[in-house]
């Protein structure tokens, strides 16, 4: 009975509804039966790492898979056979318990384990920016077009969030509970740190500038695991591979001195639209996105233009009048009612 009692208090223990008292009878149990905690202990760290959510219907499917399990000997027998001995009894019956608990606790602990956890977005649309306060302090600046998950675990054992778009965090440090950002094919890893993370669906690179602290970018070069570390003041520019789109090339930039002038990585967290030698066509991409608009190029070859400066809290006419009078290339037209931004040459 020891043994039976040993494993249904595991199950409490895990599912947290174990007293302190059972906690003790449980310890005890453990040192008698060291072969049985040994189990538990693995059951427990499993128990403990993440898991993506089952359906109903997955389950009923691992429940029957596990019932098939059960040796012939456990099912009821349908002919008459000899009694077994006093001893043999016994053990059978130790046997058939330790299997009708390792099935129902198994499919218990899968089922407890692969529940549906609350998930968090937080979303910044076109012609937007926002701030928000994660559960553990830690500050976030979404650009415009950027989305972020994460779920009920976060600060608890873990700190993992998916971005898609450009965010600059202020990390609140948290010892032993790593921070992680996701994007596509990619991984930010940090302890307490500032920096900016640009990861737009749409474009072909990836960008983390670091400000303050220490980052690790973990990605993939030549099909092969690869780590960076990134210094304050370093940014690094991953671009997809055309022949191997789940790798990257890195190129690293050493960021202007933030004492001086504005970061433009994070300028856009202040309002300010910053370029350097930027061209027309990835700044007209930025721009759709700042004043969620449609820009159309009248002439492919006024993408080639390029543009250094920087524009703070402007509205669009405002900002092209600048950039068509800066250059004498090109003239515009911008639709209100269609929100749409028409550039055709001179």
């Amino acid at each position: 009975m020891s043994i039976q009692r040993y494993w249904i208090l595991t199950a409490r223990k895990l599912n947290g509804e174990a007293t302190p008292d059972e906690l003790s009878e449980l310890a005890a149990l453990s040192a008698i039966h060291e072969d049985k905690a040994r189990l538990g202990d693995i059951l427990e760290h499993a128990w403990q790492e993440e898991e993506c959510p089952a359906t109903g219907e997955e389950q009923q499917r691992l429940l029957a898979l596990l019932q098939k399990r059960l040796p012939a000997s456990a099912a009821p027998p349908h002919e008459e056979i000899a009694a077994p001995s006093q001893k043999w009894r016994w053990q059978l019956v130790l046997a058939g318990s330790m299997i009708i608990l390792l099935v129902a606790g198994g499919f218990f602990l899968f089922t407890k384990k692969h529940k549906t956890t609350a998930v968090h977005e937080v979303l910044a649309n076109r012609g937007t920016r926002t701030q928000v306060t994660l559960p553990d302090g830690t500050l976030v600046w979404l650009n415009a077009g950027s989305k972020l998950v994460y779920d009920d675990d976060y600060g608890h054992r873990k700190r993992i969030l998916q971005l898609e778009g450009e965010a600059f965090f202020e990390v609140t440090a948290q010892a032993g509970i790593p921070f992680e950002v996701r994007v596509k094919d990619a991984t930010v890893r940090v302890l307490g740190t500032s920096f900016n993370l640009r990861a737009y669906p749409e474009e072909s690179v990836v960008e983390t500038a670091l400000i303050s602290g220490s980052v690790q970018l973990q990605y993939q070069q030549a099909n092969a695991p690869h780590q960076a570390l990134l210094k304050p003041m370093q940014k690094i520019i991953l671009t997809r591979n055309k022949e191997m789109p789940t790798s990257f090339t890195p190129l690293w930039v050493q960021l202007e001195n933030g004492k001086k002038t504005t970061v433009k990585e994070i300028a856009w967290k202040d309002n300010t639209l910053s370029f350097d030698a930027e061209s027309f066509s990835s700044l007209a991409t930025r721009l759709e996105r700042w004043y969620n608009i449609k820009v159309i190029f009248k002439n492919e070859q006024l993408k080639k233009l390029e543009f250094s400066g920087s524009i703070k809290g402007e509205q669009i006419k405002e900002v092209m009048t600048v950039l068509s009078r800066s250059s004498g290339r090109f003239a515009y037209h911008y639709d209100q009612a269609n929100r749409t931004l028409t550039i055709s040459s001179k």
